[in-house]
């Protein structure tokens, strides 16, 4: 055999075995697809989070053991205002015929679970959309027996996963596990800064055995400084998320959660505008807070000092009708103040309100307190435990003296002068009510 002949039958064969694997192969191919692909499937099944393991519910694990044996822990939807969350019970009608046989019929309840003897409860719920909400402890009651008030202003952000809450006093929560609420709330309210100022100010507020009156001066005006801190922090930390957070969902909760309504609200949602200049909420979110913003501006020039009080008329607690300016009329000066049963600031501060009232009330010194709760039960229940000595009026955030005097946040007060009808001064807390009071009568 030359050797161009054992090359050609050499090639031959080649060409030969590379049908018969590639028939071989195709056959194999086509016999294996289904299989192949059925696995292929199962592999993102198991790997993708989102298509497997994407939690639609959130399961939360409390700890109220500082403050609780007993009772329900009740979450509720928040009452909406154009797309704004409003603090109040859902579905409230303020008319006294309707009045509720209880809270919780008033709640737009999403979920609740009893409390053990060690303080702790466990609540399964179902997501549908990430979202804040609302909390209460209902039907909780002391050792002795007697009920205990739910604690009004707690949120959170309901969110699938495993959370934790932690409540150390009344007004203080934790909640760690959820991606938004960390973000959202624990970037700024776990700082060293917030917590800081937070301490400071729970210190400065406790009475000092044997102070003198300077120094309690001294004191409250610290302690008024720590919180006004507080609330600086607050505002900083929401306007850093909502401006940079690379999550267009945590910059919109950052914003929908947040009760202190500042510039940096409007700042925030031009940048989202920017970013997502199709979104129908950013959309309509900025439309209103522009509006509100030249609104604002215009409401606070008939509400400085100096401007004429705005009259009203509104219920007592015994269902009497008081008008403003017949208030105005028997007295020399009046205190107009707006509060409310879950305030915090607003139910310390009346102690001293009630030694100013006691003191220069001969004098013709007045108070009329109107509360923003949308609940009568609350009202009732904090004028009874508080023991109001002056006029008590009610109630709503959306009634005519709220809306009249731009009522947003609690406590806010105006002193009028009853002969004049202008303001006098406004946000006057602690002493420096008794030095204005002094100055005008003494």
């Amino acid at each position: 055999m030359n050797k161009s002949t054992y090359v050609r039958r050499t090639w031959t064969r080649f060409e030969m075995s590379k049908r018969e694997a590639h028939v071989i192969t195709a056959t194999f191919r086509n016999r294996m697809r289904p299989a192949f692909f059925i696995r292929w499937i199962l592999v993102l099944l198991i790997t993708s989070p989102f298509l497997a393991s994407e939690p639609d519910t959130m399961v939360l694990q409390g700890d109220l053991s500082a403050l609780y044996a007993n009772g329900d822990f009740v979450i509720w939807n928040p009452k909406r205002e154009s797309g704004r969350p409003m603090a109040m019970a859902a579905g409230t009608n303020t008319e006294e015929k309707d009045k509720p046989t209880s809270l919780e019929s008033t709640l737009d309840v999403v979920g609740k679970a009893p409390i053990g003897t060690d303080g702790r409860f466990i609540l399964e719920v179902a997501v549908d959309h990430p979202r804040q909400v609302n909390f209460y402890v209902l039907n909780a009651t002391h050792p002795n027996g007697e009920p205990i008030s739910p604690i009004k202003g707690n949120s959170f952000i309901l969110e699938p996963g495993q959370l934790r809450l932690t409540m150390s006093r009344g007004d203080r929560f934790t909640i760690v596990g959820g991606k938004y609420n960390e973000a959202v709330y624990n970037a700024w309210r776990e700082s060293e800064p917030y917590l800081v100022a937070e301490v400071e100010h729970e210190r400065l507020s406790r009475p000092v055995a044997g102070e003198s009156e300077e120094s309690r001066r001294m004191r409250v005006d610290r302690a008024s400084a720590a919180y006004a801190r507080t609330l600086e922090l607050e505002n900083e930390g929401r306007s850093h998320i909502a401006r940079t957070h690379p999550d267009s969902v945590t910059r919109r909760l950052a914003i929908e959660t947040a009760w202190l309504i500042g510039p940096w609200v409007l700042d925030a949602l031009r940048n989202m505008a920017k970013l997502t200049p199709d979104d129908p909420w950013v959309i309509e979110r900025l439309a209103r807070e522009e509006k509100d913003a030249l609104r604002r501006a215009e409401e606070r020039k008939h509400l400085a000092t100096g401007a004429n009080i705005r009259d009203f008329t509104a219920m007592s607690l015994s269902g009497e009708a008081v008008n403003l300016a017949t208030v105005r009329a028997n007295s020399r000066y009046v205190l107009l103040e707006f509060w409310a049963s879950w305030c915090g600031p607003c139910r310390i501060e009346i102690p001293h309100m009630k030694e100013a009232y006691e003191r220069f009330r001969e004098k013709g010194f007045e108070i009329v307190s109107f509360t923003i709760d949308n609940n009568r039960e609350d009202w009732e229940l904090a004028s009874e435990e508080e023991d109001l000595p002056w006029i008590n009026l009610g109630f709503g955030q959306d009634a005519k003296a709220a809306k009249a005097f731009n009522v947003t946040g609690v406590p806010k007060n105006f002193l009028v002068d009853s002969k004049s009808g202008k303001i006098d001064a406004t946000d006057l807390r602690g002493h420096h009510l008794d030095e204005k009071l002094e100055e005008l009568f003494e």
